[in-house]
């Protein structure tokens, strides 16, 4: 009798632990199904953020081509009120990309001409805005570049002066005349860009 209970509590304890060794399994499996899922989780999060940078990104860039077709719309009441500039003519503008035909080729002419280095000839292309103008009762050109930001700072600044050399260059008997436009500008920024010969235009008239 004694060898008969044995013998079952033996084989009741090979059944606790078979189904121990099920219950490891089982939790075994349920750790990997968490861990998959928390992979996968991790992946969505980071396809999420960079969805979201993604997006954040097209709306910097709506907003800037948004001011951009602003100043095309008020450039030539802005010049002739600040300036008493006449006969402004857009001939370079980056949103809609595209420029006048006689603009790109003077522009090309000076660099092949060796007048500007391709630098400088990219730098004239990717300005946010060109135009031509002249005085009241002279027909001296003017040249009159732009770059446009919601926050101005010094990147702006020194690219719009940098376009101003480079136009300088191109079209040594005109004058040329340097903005900066959007919404906000530090002192220190605004200071620099006084100190350069570059006029900051903000659509809130803040000053």
């Amino acid at each position: 009798k004694d060898m008969d209970r044995f013998a079952a509590e033996q084989a009741e304890m090979r059944k606790d632990m078979d189904r121990f060794a099920a219950d490891q399994s089982m939790m075994r499996k349920d750790i990997d199904r968490l861990s998959s899922s928390q992979a996968k989780t991790v992946a969505a999060v980071a396809v999420l953020q960079d969805d979201v940078a993604v997006m954040k990104d097209d709306v910097a860039s709506l907003k800037g081509d948004h001011l951009e077709m602003r100043l095309q719309g008020k450039v030539h009441a802005m010049l002739g009120q600040r300036k008493s500039l006449r006969g402004i003519r857009v001939v370079c503008a980056a949103f809609p990309a595209g420029m006048t035909p006689e603009f790109a080729d003077a522009i090309d002419d000076a660099a092949d001409e060796g007048k500007i280095t391709e630098d400088q000839r990219g730098r004239i292309l990717s300005t946010d805005l060109v135009a031509t103008a002249r005085r009241q009762y002279s027909q001296q050109p003017i040249y009159v570049s732009f770059e446009v930001a919601h926050s101005l700072d010094e990147d702006d600044v020194r690219r719009v002066a940098e376009t101003g050399e480079a136009l300088s260059r191109v079209f040594p008997k005109a004058e040329v005349m340097s903005f900066i436009y959007g919404q906000s500008i530090s002192e220190r920024d605004r200071t620099q860009a006084e100190a350069q010969g570059v006029e900051v235009v903000l659509e809130r008239s803040a000053r």
